[in-house]
This record gives C-alpha cells, sequence and structure tokens, in this order.
C-alpha cells in the first residue's frame, strides 16, 4: 500500500494576502506574513543546557534575543525559548536543530507547539516608530524597544510577543500571537496602518 504524503499545512492568511518571492529589497511600509516559516518552540527543565549544547547562543537574559546562523532565538523565561528562521537565510539550520531536538533522548526540554499554534507577522519600513504606539501601550521609542529587546504584553488588543529584529536594514518589528486570531489582526492592522503594504513569505 502506498503511503500518503501529509498535506501541506494552510494558514489563516494564505488566500488572503499576495504571495511574495522573496524578502523585499526596497523599504517600503509592509505587513508580512511569516507563519509558514519554520520555527521551534522549547520549554522547560533542560531547555537552555541542550541548546547550549548544540552551540545556540542563549540570551543571558529574559527578553532579549539573540541572532546565530539563520536563526534569532528568543528567551522568553528561564526555560522557555522561541527559534526563529531567518527569512532572509537558509532554513536549513532550524530544520537541522529541530531534527536533532527529536532524535535528542536525554532532557532537552518540551516541544511548546509554536510553530502550530502561533501566527507570525511581521511590520517592516521607515514609518515604524510611528505605527507601533497605535497597536500597543507600551513605550515602543528606541532606548526602551531596541534591537534586539521582547517583550511579552498586549497589542493588537490580545497577549503577544514583540520582537525589535530590523532587517536588511530596515525597522522591522516580528509579533506572534494566537494563530486563531490571525483574520483579526490582518483587520487591525489593515484598519490602523492604511500604509502599510499586505504580502506574506513562504519557505
Amino acid at each position: 500500500m502506498t503511503a500518503l504524503a501529509a498535506p501541506a499545512r494552510s494558514w489563516p492568511l494564505d488566500h488572503r494576502l499576495p504571495l511574495l518571492k522573496g524578502w523585499p529589497t526596497d523599504d517600503r511600509n509592509r505587513m508580512l506574513d511569516l507563519s509558514p516559516l519554520p520555527r521551534l518552540g522549547l520549554r522547560g527543565p533542560g531547555t537552555s543546557a541542550w541548546l547550549a549544547g548544540q552551540g545556540c547562543p542563549l540570551p543571558e537574559t529574559i527578553h532579549r534575543s539573540a541572532g546565530t546562523e539563520g536563526m534569532t532565538i528568543l528567551r522568553l523565561g528561564a526555560e522557555e525559548v522561541v527559534i526563529l528562521s531567518d527569512p532572509l537565510a537558509d532554513p536549513d539550520r532550524l530544520t537541522r536543530l529541530q531534527q536533532d531536538w527529536q532524535a535528542t533522548t536525554g532532557p532537552k526540554g518540551f516541544d511548546a507547539y509554536r510553530d502550530e499554534g502561533w501566527c507570525w507577522l511581521c511590520l517592516s519600513g521607515p514609518a515604524i516608530s510611528d505605527a507601533l504606539p497605535l497597536l500597543t501601550a507600551i513605550d515602543t521609542r528606541p532606548n526602551a524597544f531596541g534591537l534586539g529587546t521582547v517583550v511579552q504584553t498586549r497589542a493588537l488588543h490580545m497577549d503577544a510577543v514583540l520582537v525589535r529584529t530590523d532587517r536588511g536594514g530596515v525597522p522591522s518589528v516580528d509579533i506572534l500571537f494566537d494563530v486563531a486570531s490571525s483574520g483579526f489582526a490582518a483587520d487591525f492592522i489593515a484598519d490602523v496602518l492604511p500604509g502599510f503594504e499586505m504580502g506574506r513569505l513562504v519557505r
């Protein structure tokens, strides 16, 4: 009997946003859906030690991020991280890390299913500094929300994680939240930030 291939994962915004061929090279203001790109969430005892053993540079404190080959590691707690693939790089490094984690039998933390349960949006463009105060009540000025800062807060009227990333020399912020609220978030951003073009990237 021939095994059936697993169906490709679909995301709530797949049929709403135009597909882009790659990361934009201009500096227009955009909201990009990065949900189909690889990411890994780990939490619980053994998480930090296992990642350190894999040569992954963990941020020294929580609410910070650290970049490494093809990945950005967000530290949400003492033993909780989310690892995002770099949209501008090959995702193979994170894919190999996921495979190594699955093959490990010792302490390694638990899968938090952030690749399944979270939507991943990126706001990018020169208007970011003016846009962020319309989306969240936290202090988003550069001295408080600088590059590499991770904030667990309320944004878009829901619980969310915000990360200041700045890619390709363009100011940008990643927003992670419950995937079930994807449509609401896109509607909210379209209403509040009408000058932001929308699109999506796939692996």
